[in-house]
């Protein structure tokens, strides 16, 4: 009986959610036409703009029925120095929760998700950026970055099925390097057994996220081994970070 009533609630709470979240999505969409089709794309409105997702985003992460979010941040980090952020990856919640951090945030994205049909049009408005290799796409960055953005890079590149810590690509590291930019480590937990990759169904849980401290680039490790060596330093990092997350579960 308690099964069947585990299992009621849960889809109750998938079926709420979902439909949230289009009509969160036709909002801000609409939003983002006015704003910044009829008003004009200038710096300010799209600066409105992502503020409107950043609370959009913070609302939700703090609302998914049946969860709990903890957020800390004891470094203190206030993300108004442009760097590249990197983060694990397990949901496509984790998305909306990096949104929430602060609205000088754009997020390096698969083509497939800049043309998705539900927030497709969210993100072109919100600047964010496809995978590419060329040119234009890093004028684009480039400009974002000039305008005291900040860019956020999944560097192991795909959601993790079981949570674990992936191999991590070393674009990020190297965009890093080429850009002149520190290193803005996020940790986030839970999220892959909330909303697992093989699974659109939602399980109760809690949910964390940890901003930690800034990897500047001035660090002498830069020097010594360059992008290849931050991106094997992160790794363990994020090797080590998981496991005393798993061992305080």
């Amino acid at each position: 009986m308690k099964r069947c009533v585990y299992i009621v609630r849960q889809t109750a709470y998938t079926v709420f959610s979902f439909c949230y979240f289009l009509c969160m999505a036709f909002v801000l969409g609409m939003a983002g036409f006015f704003m910044l089709s009829v008003c004009g794309r200038n710096e300010s409105n799209k600066r409105r703009y992502h503020k409107l997702l950043q609370r959009s985003s913070r609302f939700v992460i703090n609302h998914v029925p049946g969860t709990t979010f903890n957020y800390s941040n004891n470094a203190g980090e206030d993300f108004s120095d442009p760097s590249i952020i990197i983060c694990n990856h397990q949901s496509h919640l984790d998305l909306m929760a990096v949104m929430m951090l602060a609205p000088n945030i754009i997020i390096l994205t698969k083509k497939w998700v800049w043309h998705n049909p539900f927030y497709g049009l969210i993100i072109r408005y919100a600047d964010y950026l496809p995978v590419s290799d060329n040119d234009i796409m890093m004028e684009k960055i480039k400009d974002r970055i000039s305008n005291g953005y900040s860019l956020v890079v999944f560097p192991e590149g795909t959601r993790s099925a079981d949570c674990r810590i992936q191999r991590f690509h070393r674009g990020a590291f190297k965009m890093a390097e080429d850009l002149g930019l520190d290193i803005q480590p996020l940790f986030i937990s839970g999220f892959g057994k909330v909303l697992p990759k093989t699974s659109f169904h939602l399980h109760p849980g809690c949910m964390s996220l940890e901003v930690m401290p800034r990897f500047k680039r001035s660090d002498p490790e830069w020097q010594k081994g360059g992008y290849r060596s931050i991106a094997r330093l992160m790794h363990k990092i994020y090797l080590k970070k998981n496991e005393e997350m798993c061992h305080n579960r």
